[in-house]
């Protein structure tokens, strides 16, 4: 900030009115130039959606070349996701098999969903309720989807799938073949729905981005600085251009599923409000030992590893850290202020202030954790699940409705594969490369618990795409 005309808090605007839209950077202001994508960034990124963004240099000339020479033009008019790599679901067996559905849920794009039920026939459940949404014409998605399993023998087996539809409540089992299969790919695309909205863009982008808001208008001296920095790289950017990308009158949500913008941001501060640093995944994590449930296992790895991390960046850092406080006090300021969090019930007195270096610290654990493995896990695993229309679509549409456009269906289409391939395949910064030494050994001692939920090498340092 050395020379800069501005303050810090002239630079990084709110968007909106404090404490009632979700706080974020506001989108019509500059980018700071300090947080400009690098050209790095930019060559990684454009490798992925060529020849749609300008490279810099000779790479945009290579590229141009390279793609009339193996026929970009042809793959434009044709269906994109028969000129797209195979995804996950397309190479499994079967992909439509009860097995694979079970594995989806534990490991897929939107993990940490099941719950656990006493008193029924089943012991968990993935339910998603859209009741308080409005749905477009001619768009079908269930008002509510619960998906049951049984656990026997350490392992997860699908019990029944209860939905729904235009106020028509559907109960079916796997032994009913067509309506069992319908029963799934609903319930897919109401997951693949809640994934984007909550998962992925509440949970991770703007989750995040009210913490690097209140960090970089507050944060300089401070050792928290350089300890913080490199996981808050490209956030901003990618959040202020995901904005008009993925939600907006033109985002990709709202253009590819049964849901408007009005009703994708109610979603999304639905999820916000109930997101705070003081969390840990231990909560979530199911009770019972389950042989193929990697993702807890990675999550409580990853989060372990990183109270080592910073438990000891903080006991080398305590005296510089209590010297500087103030700026950790006007951040925390910055957080309350502008927070919409809504603390549960039977804690009423939990909010988003740092009244204490156990605060901090707590709280710097939840950023890198959200910055690192779970932003890398809920975005790479994006094309696995969400690459294969036959397998799962954003949005389904009834073909015997009126307003049904054979020609805009294939658009989605064609929007969601192209998505989720780039933004399942920019692996910018893998933290394995780019990380300080201390996190690269912990990362390599933990490998064997976070793989093969997540290939080590996947887990990026920050939000940047």
């Amino acid at each position: 900030m050395a020379g800069s005309s501005t303050t810090p808090q002239q630079q990084f605007q709110y968007y909106g009115t404090p404490g009632k839209d979700f706080p974020r950077f506001n989108s019509d202001a500059p980018l700071p130039k300090s947080l400009t994508p690098t050209d790095r960034h930019r060559a990684h990124v454009g490798l992925q959606i060529l020849p749609a963004i300008a490279l810099p240099g000779f790479l945009d000339t290579i590229v141009t070349w390279l793609f009339r020479k193996i026929g970009a033009r042809p793959m434009a008019r044709g269906k994109l996701q028969e000129w797209l790599p195979a995804n996950l679901s397309q190479l499994q067996p079967d992909k439509f098999s009860d097995a694979y559905f079970v594995e989806r849920r534990l490991n897929g794009f939107n993990p940490g969903k099941l719950d656990r039920v006493e008193g029924q026939p089943w012991q968990y459940v993935v339910k998603y309720d859209t009741r308080r949404y409005k749905v477009e014409d001619g768009a079908i998605l269930p008002e509510y989807s619960e998906a049951r399993f049984v656990l026997k023998n350490q392992q997860l087996q699908v019990h029944s799938i209860k939905y729904s539809l235009k106020d028509q409540v559907v109960t079916c089992f796997p032994n009913e073949e067509s309506d069992w299969d319908k029963a799934k790919y609903y319930f897919r695309s109401a997951e693949y729905v809640f994934q984007e909205i909550q998962s992925h863009l509440g949970r991770t982008h703007m989750n995040m981005d009210q913490y690097a808001m209140a960090f970089y208008r507050n944060v300089a001296e401070n050792p928290i600085y350089n300890l913080l920095l490199p996981h808050f790289e490209g956030l901003l950017n990618i959040n202020r251009e995901g904005v008009s990308l993925i939600i907006g009158q033109d985002g990709f949500i709202t253009t590819a599923s049964a849901l408007d913008d009005a009703n994708i941001q109610t979603v999304l501060r639905d999820e916000i409000k109930q997101l705070s640093y003081h969390w840990s995944p231990q909560v979530q994590a199911l009770p019972d030992v389950i042989e193929n449930n990697y993702f807890d296992r990675a999550a409580l790895a990853m989060w372990e590893l990183l109270e080592k991390y910073i438990a000891k960046f903080f006991t080398d850092n305590q005296a510089e850290i209590a010297a500087h406080w103030d700026e950790i006090a006007a951040m925390s300021q910055d957080l309350v202020a502008h927070s919409i969090f809504e603390p549960p019930a039977d804690h009423p007195d939990l909010a988003l202030a740092i009244n204490d270096q156990a605060d901090l610290q707590q709280l710097c654990v939840y950023v890198l954790y959200h910055c690192t493995f779970f932003h890398s896990w809920v975005n790479n695993k994006q094309y696995e699940d969400g690459g294969d229309i036959e397998y799962t679509v954003m949005g389904i549409w009834d073909e015997n409705h009126p307003s049904y456009d054979a020609a805009k269906v294939q658009k989605r289409h064609d929007n969601q594969v192209r998505l989720m391939w780039t933004l399942a395949n920019v692996h910018y910064n893998p933290a394995t490369a780019f990380a300080p030494s201390p996190l690269k050994d912990l990362l390599w001692e933990y490998r064997d618990r976070i793989e093969p939920g997540i290939p080590l090498n996947h887990i990026m340092m920050s939000i940047n795409i």
